[in-house]
């Protein structure tokens, strides 16, 4: 008697096992040789297996459902039943796309110009695409020493954005010197020198 099913299984394979002897180890054998003959004889490659339609397809689903978007849905607006009519080609599950078409229209990518249609509006490009955040702590002093000690804030901004500096970084690394006390604000939209 057994506890449990999987115990009672593996005794009757350890019994099986062992009775056969020799005759399990030639068993397993002709199950590899088997096996072996039903694979191709050389190694294949990604590229041998898929089509030649699906190699230019992103690997992302979310990938894939924009490229769609793009393009058929870019320009003008596109039926829902295109859609889901090309879902297949871009390997997208019409269920799945039907969830997600509602998440980008709450992100403002696209909109609902009429019933059962949908248009792209806005795609996150490399254009648009935040620029990397540079510390210029020490310019900012160097902007406010200039400026007497004390100086309004959007004239830094200015000052730095002139320079090729984005206005993110400039916020970021004004907060870095206030919270490590180098500057205070002794007025709201201005800048002092502690």
């Amino acid at each position: 008697m057994f506890d449990t099913p999987e115990k009672a299984s593996a005794a009757v394979k350890e019994f099986n096992a062992s009775r056969g002897g020799d005759a399990f180890q030639r068993a397993v054998e002709v199950s590899k040789v088997r096996i072996k003959s039903l694979l191709p004889p050389e190694k294949l490659s990604v590229r041998d297996v898929v089509g030649e339609s699906d190699e230019d397809l992103p690997s992302g689903k979310s990938q894939r459902l924009l490229k769609l978007l793009e393009e058929e849905a870019n320009e003008s607006a596109c039926s829902l039943d295109r859609i889901a009519s090309v879902c297949p080609e871009y390997q997208l599950d019409w269920l799945w796309v039907e969830d997600q078409l509602n998440k980008l229209s709450n992100q403002g990518i696209l909109i609902f110009p009429r019933p059962w249609t949908v248009q792209l509006v806005g795609v996150p490009s490399e254009k648009t695409a935040k620029a990397p955040i540079v510390d210029v702590t020490q310019k900012i002093l160097d902007r406010i020493r200039e400026l007497g000690g004390e100086a309004e804030v959007n004239v830094v901004i200015e000052h730095l954005k002139q320079m090729g500096v984005s206005q993110e970084s400039v916020e970021t690394s004004l907060d870095r010197l206030m919270n490590q006390g180098a500057i205070y604000v002794p007025k709201t939209g201005r800048v002092g020198l502690v």
